[in-house]
């Protein structure tokens, strides 16, 4: 065993390892061996020559092209094509909640200030509602990670599905690669393990293919796949007018966009490059970073024959890209904390293969409100304010009242309402409740 692993060691470029393996027992050495077994040779080669190489900064220049939403064709347009049972949404949720105190999958950690819903709640009753609304049962996908796939399958099969038939909901795990330190050698993370991580959203596509779970959606009918992130609960999975808008655009994809608020903010910009639409990553943006006004939300509507296309036809490697991150690390008698290289692939890079792509610029207190931080900017206190913001705009629209009361949570139906339901909300008014449903008795 120790001869294969010091072989498959060297081949891999990390013979530096080598020498520890000596020390590992007999399980030790089993578990490293069914972990470095599954790694290719070639991205090996990838991850070290990302961090050895210098990259030239690429001539971008700001994303000028684009529309903005609230254009009402645009939204009927896709309500027809929701309720003819050709939209499906796609959840990235790959993280875990250990920054909020959570041990559990970050799609799990309650989020809302009434009831405490999680984002895994929240899109699956807005599913339901959707459905609901359209007529049809809709599907829903969640990409997760070796870390928290059993644990996020568990919190849908405790929960009954939020709701939802089990049959409405797949998962499938994304890759997952080694952490290098500033040579590019890998790490360990205790004895018989390697320091790793999850690889990224970038292959999402490949393997919604790849598991069968595209094929059986474009056999069911499914025309275009709304893909999210599972820490943004603003997201809509199944927002009309962002499907008539790339139906509309005649695209493979599109993506949501908003006004960027300051060249400090850590999100990618959208930006043009040699004629086409690019993303870059808020660590890769040029010194020209004031000049972009846009920021991307990494939310796309995008052509399923598309997919079908860059997983079957063209299936390339999406590149990889460098973040920095601190990690405990095991020197081989106890672990410290050091800054690490993490490898990651990005969907954004999709575009790179598209035959047509578009822009939407979205009011970012409608659509963006990301979990990120355990304080502070983007944190849980943030979130519950900007989903109450939303609630009193959506209750503003539905009645034509401002809110009477300070603090308030929707029912994720409101948000896919019945004509029934929008006339009887002409005559609601919002008393002391804090959590309203379409069944209150003042609902209708």
């Amino acid at each position: 065993m120790k001869h294969q692993i010091a072989d498959l060691l060297y081949s891999l470029g990390q013979s530096q390892l080598i020498s520890s393996i000596q020390e590992f027992s007999p399980e030790e050495l089993d578990m490293f061996w069914a972990q470095i077994k599954k790694y290719d040779p070639q991205v090996a080669k990838l991850q070290r020559g990302l961090l050895l190489s210098s990259v030239p900064i690429a001539d971008y220049s700001p994303w000028n092209e684009f529309a903005e939403s609230g254009n009402d064709q645009d939204r009927f347009r896709g309500e027809a094509l929701i309720k003819q049972g050709k939209v499906g949404c796609l959840i990235l949720a790959g993280g875990q909640g250990t920054r909020f105190g959570y041990a559990g999958p970050k799609g799990a950690v309650p989020v809302t200030a009434i009831k405490g819903k999680s984002c895994f709640q929240l899109f699956s009753e807005k599913c339901k509602a959707a459905g609901l609304w359209a007529g049809k049962k809709l599907p829903l996908c969640i990409m997760t990670s070796p870390s928290n796939h059993a644990q996020t399958i568990q919190v849908f099969q405790s929960n009954n599905y939020f709701g939802l038939d089990a049959e409405q909901v797949s998962f499938f795990q994304q890759g997952i690669l080694p952490f290098m330190d500033d040579t590019g050698n890998w790490l360990l993370e205790k004895k018989g393990k390697i320091l790793e991580g999850p690889d990224g959203n970038g292959h999402a596509l490949h393997l919604f293919f790849q598991t069968g779970i595209g094929e059986q959606w474009k056999k069911a009918g499914i025309e275009y796949l709304n893909v999210i992130f599972v820490d943004n609960p603003l997201a809509d999975p199944f927002d009309p007018e962002f499907v008539g808008f790339t139906e509309r655009s005649k695209v493979d994809a599109a993506l949501k966009a908003i006004k960027r608020l300051n060249v400090d903010e850590k999100m990618g910009v959208v930006a043009e490059f040699r004629g086409k639409l690019k993303v870059i990553e808020y660590s890769e943006i040029p010194c020209t970073a004031s000049l972009f006004n846009l920021s991307s939300t990494g939310m796309f509507c995008i052509r399923m024959d598309f997919i079908e296309y860059l997983c079957k036809e063209i299936a390339p490697e999406f590149p990889l890209h460098l973040a920095r991150k601190m990690a405990k690390v095991f020197d081989g008698s106890a672990e410290h904390p050091i800054q690490i290289w993490k490898c990651e692939r990005f969907l954004f890079d999709l575009l790179d293969y598209v035959r047509g792509s578009a822009v939407l610029v979205c009011p970012r207190e409608k659509i963006y409100a990301p979990l990120k931080n355990a304080s502070g900017d983007k944190s849980l206190e943030t979130v519950r304010q900007a989903l109450l913001l939303h609630d009193k705009q959506q209750y503003l629209a539905l009645t034509g009242k401002v809110a009477p009361v300070d603090e308030f949570e929707l029912d994720p139906a409101f948000y896919y309402p019945s004509k029934t339901l929008s006339q009887s909300l002409k005559e609601f008014t919002l008393l002391n409740k804090t959590y309203v449903k379409p069944q209150d008795n003042a609902c209708g």
